[in-house]
Order: structure tokens, then sequence, then C-alpha cells
């Protein structure tokens, strides 16, 4: 491999070379008589892997050899791989939201909310973005829905990271509220999942982001059945799209689409309520990886429940029943944590259970001692908030360069 060009040489003053100090992987003194030391090319894929994105967006201009591999789709998934099972730390997740009543399309870290919640949150505002529906993330790609009236739907994924943007254009059909993105890691494809009516006629679709897009009819989602927001959850690992539904038993079920059959199951919840009386506002989502089941019990406590072992339901084990929090004292009418909508994001560490609540504002709950801390200021995020980490990984590119655009935050 290349190594990087000296441009220092006209400097007198000598290069301290170093990564991740005081780790020395490099000599600590590097002077205009000695040339900078040779480093294996293995060595030199290791040490990059252990950089964050944003490093490696910017070390691709060192030399030739450099931008090429770091470019590759290859090591984008190394360092996904590593980021994610090694080293969290390296794709730092950002809360990214997006609010329909002031089309405001943005996100922040996730960080420095915890880290420092009485300071103001810093965010990252994605006005060309702003018209946009986020329906998912995965592996550092958001998922994004333009779905206006009179206008052609269109689909598109999008790295913040990297700034890449591709285009996939759908048939004419109204989509309507159930939809999904996941991975499927079979096949190496990100798909998304939604039923279309098209003069009437209800119809389950797929969509595959690849070369060659594809777009086909598949086994139809039981609309009717559908509880919630409707949104599929993405279990990672799983290349499953997991929803709520209920049967004319009324009882509670994971309605659960496999992306690489493309064929539905169902298991069942850790409780169910016959009488649909106590329970209240049933939801899914992800924690530490694992499908998570969060309801409201007769307006009076949160419980979230987590499967530790995806689709064996004797796996449900019970996480925490957070109480309900009254109104303050100037705000009748705004709860702090009302029995309306609780939705659990993210666990920080071992014990920070992080959360947005029907008031728009994130929430933080220690796991260990049942204490709350509401961070101020932060923005009103709205309801529709996910978790994502940063990345370089693309999808695979239409041929088309007419559909790829690079987008600045």
């Amino acid at each position: 491999m290349e190594q990087p060009h000296d441009y220092y040489e006209r400097k007198r003053k000598p290069l301290r070379v170093s990564i991740n100090a005081p780790k020395r992987l490099l000599s600590s003194m590097v002077t205009q008589s000695q040339p900078l030391p040779f480093l294996p090319d293995e060595f030199i894929r290791e040490i990059l892997l252990r950089l964050p994105p944003r490093s490696l967006l910017r070390l691709r201009r060192v030399c030739s050899s450099w931008k090429s591999l770091i470019s590759s789709s290859q090591f984008a998934k190394d360092h996904l791989q590593h980021s994610t099972a090694a080293d969290p730390s390296l794709s730092e997740p950002r809360v990214a939201y997006h609010h329909y009543c002031h089309h405001r399309f943005g996100d922040f870290s996730l960080r420095s909310l915890v880290e420092n919640p009485s300071k103001p949150t810093e965010v990252v505002l994605f006005v060309e973005r702003r018209y946009y529906t986020a329906i998912g993330s995965c592996n550092g790609l958001l998922c994004l829905l333009y779905d206006v009236v009179g206008i052609n739907p269109c689909v598109r994924l999008w790295n913040p990271c990297t700034g890449l943007l591709t285009t996939q254009s759908v048939e004419r059909g109204e989509f309507l509220s159930v939809r999904g993105f996941g991975y499927d890691h079979v096949n190496d494809k990100y798909k998304f999942v939604v039923i279309v009516n098209h003069m009437g006629d209800h119809t389950t679709r797929i969509y595959t982001f690849c070369r060659n897009p594809s777009n086909r009819a598949i086994q139809g989602i039981p609309f009717s059945s559908i509880k919630g927001d409707h949104k599929g959850v993405f279990v990672p690992g799983t290349a499953t799209l997991n929803w709520v539904c209920q049967h004319d038993t009324l009882e509670y079920l994971v309605l659960s689409l496999d992306l690489v059959k493309e064929t539905f199951s169902e298991f069942s919840l850790p409780l169910s309520d016959p009488d649909e009386k106590t329970f209240i506002s049933p939801q899914l989502c992800v924690l530490r990886n694992c499908l998570a089941y969060c309801f409201n019990h007769e307006k009076t406590h949160w419980f979230v429940w987590v499967m530790k072992e995806y689709g064996v339901p004797k796996s449900w084990t019970k996480l925490a029943i957070i109480p309900c929090l009254p109104c303050l004292p100037d705000y009748p009418l705004l709860p702090l944590l009302s029995d309306y909508h609780l939705r659990p994001l993210y666990i920080w560490g071992n014990n920070i259970l992080v959360a947005v609540a029907s008031t728009s504002k994130i929430v933080l709950y220690n796991l260990d001692s049942g204490s709350f801390e509401f961070p101020e200021p932060t923005p009103s995020i709205g309801l529709y908030v996910f978790i994502y980490h940063e990345s370089l990984v693309s999808p695979d590119l239409p041929s088309s360069s007419s559909q790829i655009q690079l987008i600045k935050r």
C-alpha cells in the first residue's frame, strides 16, 4: 500500500505522529532526516478500522491508496462490524427526528445529551430533506419517503455521514401507513415494505435497493389487524420487520416479516389482555439489538420487556416498570410522562434508558435507581424519532449516475 506523502519536508520543526495518544503506534518523533516509518498494509488497515467514520472521510485525502481502501464497500462493512461489536463508541448513536408540524428534520448526538443534560443540544438540521418522512434506519442509512398529494411517491436511502443519497422510482399509487425498512443480510439487500392502494386495490409490495431495483407483490399484510404507529420495527441480525397485531381473539401478537423468505409469521407477546381495558398503546422497539415491547398498564405505569432470543416467547424478560408522572403545576395540560405515549429509544451504558415522551421531549430513566432526568433545553422533536449510528456504508448504487446525489447535512 502506498505510504502517505511527507507534506512537512520543508518544515524544520519535528512532526509528532500519534494515534489514540498516549498509545503510540508510530514513532513519536519524525524529523526531516528521518523518513516516515514503513507500516505493512494490514497494520494500516487495522489502524483505520479503529477510527470514527468522519475521521476516515478526512483521511481519504492522505493518499490514493488510503482513498481507495476507505471508499471500498468491504472496508465499510468491516468498519461497521468492528464499530458495533468491538468498539461501539466509534459510531456513536445520533437521534434523528422529523417534526411534521414544524417541517423540521434533523439530528443530534446522544452522547452529548446524556453526558451533558444541562447544556444546550447542538442540532443539525437537514433543511433540504425537511419534507421527507423518515421511515427508519439501518447500518447508518436513513430510509426517506417523499409522499405528497399529486406527486409520485419517491423512496430514497441517505447516509447523512457521507452525504450519499440514492433515488428509486416507485409505481403510482397511494401509500398507506403500514410500512417498514430493513436489511436482508443473507442477500445483502436493503428492502422497503409498504401497503399500496392502487384504485382501491390494496397490495403489499416490497422494494429492493440494488443496481437493478426490484418491485414486486408479496404475501399481503393483514392491514386491519396492525396496531400502533404502523411502522415496522427492524431487529438487527434477524432480517425481520415486526408489528403489533390483534385478531378477533383480542390477543396482542407480533407479526413478523422475514425479509429473506418474504413470508409472515406470528408469535406471542409476554402478556395478553382479553378485556382490552388495562393495556394501552402497545408498541415495539429495539433495545440492545433485541426486540422490545412497551405498553401502558391501567394508566399508571409503563412496562418494558425485552426478547433475549428472537422468536422465542419464553425469552421475554421484564426490563423496567416506569411510573407515569403528574403534570407540572404551571402546565396542567402538559404531563411530564403521561399514559399517552412513551417510546424507548436506546439504553446508554448499562442503566440509562433513553425514551421520547408525549411532550415530544427526551426522557432519561435510570434503570437502577428509578430516577428521571429531563434534559434541557432540547428541541421539540415530535414523535417520529429513531436512533442511528454513523457509518461509511452505502447501498448498491443504481447504474445510472443521474440517480445519485451528494447532499450536504
